[in-house]
């Protein structure tokens, strides 16, 4: 089976959807190594080069897919393929295929040969004031397009799946669930020694919080709860993330909080370094408005750390009962759960090791399994 899968959040995104399929797609590959596998992608963004390095080497030990960089870059190729709907195929720039696959909400024109598309949330439909209004606009004309007009949708959660057949009429049976995992790394992990912290600046004793820095991932009301009666938590927040849309505003709103030393952004921290950084950490803090999965959620838990997080359904979901519940529009909520997540109950003999456990559920090779089952699915019923 030749399978085309659109490559291009791995090659320009270092968060987010670049992080699933980094992940995704060699597990994928190591799954199926009888398939013949192309790589398609449009550069562009300013992460290009960082995040095409760590896409080549996350494939360089298994088997060896065909890449194809298109004559598009990444903001033609949206112009062409999603504004103008210009119905030329894929596979002119990538050669044949039988199935084309892509991790990130859109998926390319590729004639009569079948598509699948991951969808990670609806939060442009569902929570439009937490994204930029042009996303807004983007993703409203071509992920549902999309999504009426491809073979199945593979969606990372089972809120995920609710959202998509509850808000865009979708099928129960053109949805499929395929979630994120947790790199062996996080399990394996220990914290950083001291030399190595003060080479990031980072404490000895810290709370965590690893997300993209913009409204949705609510920050604002983690400030709050820091802020709040009492000031009583006294250890520091490490706020891990790339700025995001409004992250200067989010940002002053944290500075008297930055300045007494209470909140300290890294911004710039390599993925090799993150499993250590969470298994420093004596809590992580994750108050999202909203979520199609919460990666984050559980890479806290493969590292044994005890994890505050948002009523979100996505996100109980992940944590299940190894998490912290708290109301993300009530700061005392929040920081109610940190008190929680500091107390002696979550440093009880055992409470570590079932965390462990919890995240253990999320494997990439089991995800990547779900999503060949699914790809071959759709091949056997085009051929049909």
């Amino acid at each position: 089976m030749h399978v085309l899968i659109d490559h291009s959040a791995a090659v320009n995104q270092l968060a987010g959807v670049g992080r699933f399929a980094r992940h995704i797609v060699p597990a994928l590959v190591a799954a199926r190594p009888g398939w013949d596998v192309t790589l398609g992608y449009a550069p562009g963004g300013p992460h290009h080069a960082g995040a095409l390095a760590e896409a080549r080497a996350a494939l360089a030990n298994g088997p060896a897919p065909r890449w194809r960089e298109w004559p598009l870059g990444r903001d033609r190729a949206n112009q062409l393929w999603y504004r103008a709907r210009l119905p030329v195929p894929a596979q002119v720039f990538s050669g044949r295929a039988d199935v084309v696959y892509s991790p990130d909400f859109t998926v390319p024109p590729a004639g009569r040969t079948p598509r699948l598309v991951t969808v990670h949330d609806l939060a442009f439909r569902l929570r439009p004031d937490l994204v930029p209004p042009r996303l807004v606009r983007f993703l409203e004309r071509t992920v549902v397009r999309s999504a009426q007009r491809v073979a199945r949708v593979v969606t990372v959660s089972q809120s995920a799946r609710r959202d998509l057949i509850e808000h865009l009429g979708m099928p129960d049976s053109r949805v499929s669930v395929v979630p994120n995992g947790v790199d062996e790394e996080f399990f394996a992990a220990r914290p950083l020694d001291a030399p190595a912290r003060a080479v990031i600046g980072l404490p000895a004793s810290y709370l965590l919080c690893v997300g993209t820095i913009e409204p949705r991932k609510n920050h604002r009301g983690l400030w709050q709860a820091l802020a709040g009666p009492g000031h009583d938590i006294d250890v520091p927040l490490v706020v891990v993330g790339r700025p995001g849309w409004q992250a200067d505003a989010i940002l002053r709103d944290a500075g008297p909080l930055v300045a007494s030393g209470r909140v300290i952004v890294l911004e710039d921290i390599d993925n090799a370094t993150l499993p250590a950084i969470y298994a420093g950490a004596a809590a992580t803090v994750y108050p999202s408005w909203y979520e199609g999965f919460g990666l984050p959620v559980i890479e806290s838990l493969a590292a044994g750390r005890p994890a505050v997080v948002s009523t979100a359904a996505a996100l109980v979901e992940a944590g299940g009962d190894q998490v912290i519940v708290t109301d993300p529009g009530d700061p005392e909520s929040i920081a109610n759960g940190i008190r929680i997540a500091l107390g002696a109950g979550q440093r009880a003999p055992g409470a570590e090791t079932a965390r462990r456990a919890r995240a253990g559920w999320y494997r990439w090779d089991r995800a990547a399994e779900a999503l060949a089952e699914t790809i071959e699915r759709v091949y056997d019923e085009r051929r049909r």
